[in-house]
């Protein structure tokens, strides 16, 4: 199925691919091998696809979304949870959680709720309403990023050298601001800096240039820079 004007769908089973290339509507919920907007598009309740989710224009879904793929290089919004194996963002998207293996966003990514994946990388501005989790989270900052907690297996955080502008004006904060955990970090290997948090717990930890923690809990080693502010750093001997 294909809107290539200005059109609509009623919600329902297609046993096919529903194309958006202009201004288009599916009114309801609705399932599909592969859900594609190149123009403006939106799905108006739960929509579940086979195949490839994609967005290069300006997309929404009022519901959740499930694929097995989910690309977004324009803007896009999914009002409810999203489940996916792959979710790559060069744009900007937003959704209530996202819950996958794989997450690579080189844009500007928010939720409501928890992110989830087993690798999740991010090359730009992230902002988590919940727990940022992931077996291993690489993330390097593009403008100021926050997140209610962080757990993962492996943590990485670093601050790219140049803020850009669109990140700057989309999500705020100064050029000195990386990334503003509202509680702790707690991971097995941890390796941060321009990160503030009220603690850090972990097996072995790295704090970095700009960071300011409350706490510091370590089991095996725990490095602080000069150019970081603790407040305490203590050893977890089991």
């Amino acid at each position: 199925m294909r809107i290539a004007g200005s059109g609509s769908l009623p919600g329902g089973d297609y046993n096919e691919e529903i194309i958006i290339s202009g201004s288009g509507t599916v009114n309801g919920s609705a399932s599909c091998t592969e859900f594609k907007i190149s123009g403006a598009g939106k799905a108006g309740g739960d929509l579940r696809c086979s195949g490839k989710f994609s967005i290069s224009g300006s997309g929404k879904v009022d519901g959740n979304l499930q694929a097995p793929e989910v690309h977004v290089s324009g803007s896009g919004k999914v009002d409810g949870a999203v489940q996916t194996g792959n979710c790559h963002i060069s744009g900007s998207f937003h959704a209530g959680s996202v819950d996958c293996n794989e997450l690579h966003s080189s844009g500007a990514i928010s939720t409501d709720g928890d992110i989830s994946g087993e690798d999740v990388v991010i090359r730009g501005a992230v902002r988590c309403g919940g727990l940022l989790n992931g077996e291993r989270i690489d993330v390097e900052c593009d403008g100021s990023s926050s997140a209610d907690s962080i757990g993962g297996s492996f943590i990485k955080i670093r601050k790219k050298g140049v803020v850009a502008g669109f990140f700057q004006k989309l999500f705020g904060g100064k050029n000195s601001d990386c990334f503003r955990v509202a509680g702790s970090v707690e991971g097995d290997v941890i390796d941060i800096e321009y990160t503030t948090a009220e603690s850090v717990v972990g097996r072995e930890i790295h704090i970095g240039p700009g960071c300011s923690i409350g706490r510091v809990l370590y089991t095996e080693s725990a490095d602080i820079s000069p150019e970081a502010e603790v407040g305490s750093c203590e050893q977890n001997i089991m």
